[in-house]
């Protein structure tokens, strides 16, 4: 039996974001909600970006559905397509009728110097056609507070799903390591499953055996040993990050990268302690300290802990120690970058770092 139009779909969709897994999981609902599966081979029409052209589109669009509510062409790897024919494209959407939903997906953008890669985005025109008669969803964006709390909710709707729960602790450990992405959550919660087995509570120390430790979750652990003044441990983490890593050119200044965003939430840590801030959100903290905050990275917008790891850390460093840190770790990046000094081999140049960041605060 042939389906009736559904009249809150629109004429158009754009997925994009960063979460491919979030995309997919949203682009497999709005599919089944068009289309009805036994007549997919006449009402979904699926076209290769890359070949792609503003009037194939428009004609796929115009033929009347054959048996679902609406007749839908999708375009996955919606970037590829010729920017001439999004640009003919965008003009032409308000007329398409509406039995046609054209559905576009844009992958997750390649970025250079934290840039998004020419080519890699849909055309700015085309976006703004198509939120202009459907919609425009994303997914993966957000503050670091915002994403945090909605990994947070899948990865125990997962757990539930297969029957387990799952201590605060293992819980906390299990998102630093796994991160915000659903995809990554969605195969290390499967491991977990499999792992525990007829268990029902995950623990701590399952999620320790059973995930991997993270380069971040190391330099975490560095900060904690170079506030401690214990500068064995802080090099000894320092080599297992390089140790597992592929090439110390390229490893060095993302480990450099990652300590200077530490060092920044600790002082912006510090800073909101000695005002007397003791919850750190939005909500608490006033007007005029948010204006001295960065804005990235912020502490206001990060998950409660990595909050409380910086807390943590500023209390093993005074403001003269923090300054003396950033001047090390700003002659260090001037030494990756062959602007000072004259050692070449970047592992020597992050020891010697960490071993001037425990000095810096005796």
């Amino acid at each position: 039996m042939a389906r009736k139009p559904d009249a809150a779909a629109a004429r158009a969709y754009l997925f994009r974001g960063n979460d491919d897994f979030q995309k997919r999981q949203a682009l497999d609902e709005l599919l089944s909600s068009l289309v009805a599966s036994e007549f997919a081979d006449f009402d979904l029409e699926e076209i290769e970006a890359d070949t792609a052209t503003c009037d194939r589109i428009i004609a796929g669009l115009n033929v009347p559905p054959f048996g679902s509510g609406r007749r839908v062409v999708l375009i996955q790897f919606a970037n590829k397509m010729n920017p001439a024919e999004q640009e003919k494209l965008a003009a032409r959407l308000e007329h398409v009728p509406p039995t046609g939903c054209l559905v576009m997906v844009n992958p997750a953008v390649e970025r250079s110097d934290s840039k998004p890669k020419r080519g890699s985005e849909v055309i700015g025109e085309l976006v703004r056609a198509i939120r202009r008669v459907g919609q425009v969803r994303e997914f993966g964006g957000g503050t670091s507070m915002e994403r945090s709390k909605q990994a947070r909710e899948f990865a125990i709707s997962l757990f539930a799903s297969f029957g387990k729960q799952i201590t605060s602790e293992a819980m906390m450990l299990f998102l630093q390591r796994a991160g915000d992405d659903f995809g990554i959550i969605a195969t290390e919660v499967q491991k977990l499953v499999d792992y525990t087995l007829d268990r029902d509570k995950i623990t701590r120390s399952d999620v320790e055996e059973v995930t991997s430790e993270t380069p971040e979750e190391k330099v975490f652990k560095m900060v904690d040993a170079v506030a401690t003044r214990n500068a064995s441990q802080a090099l000894r983490f320092l080599r297992e990050i390089f140790d597992a890593g592929d090439d110390p050119r390229s490893d060095a200044p993302r480990v450099l990268a990652l300590l200077a965003r530490q060092f920044r939430l600790i002082w912006q840590a510090r800073m909101l302690a000695e005002a007397g801030v003791r919850v750190v959100d939005k909500v608490e903290v006033s007007e005029d300290l948010k204006s001295a905050l960065p804005s990235s990275p912020n502490i206001l917008e990060l998950s409660p802990w990595q909050v409380e790891r910086a807390r943590k850390h500023a209390n093993g460093f005074s403001h003269y120690d923090l300054a003396r840190c950033f001047t090390a770790i700003a002659r260090a990046d001037a030494m990756l970058k062959g602007v000072e000094g004259n050692i070449e081999d970047p592992r020597m140049v992050m020891e010697l770092l960490v071993v001037e960041l425990v000095g810096a605060g005796r």
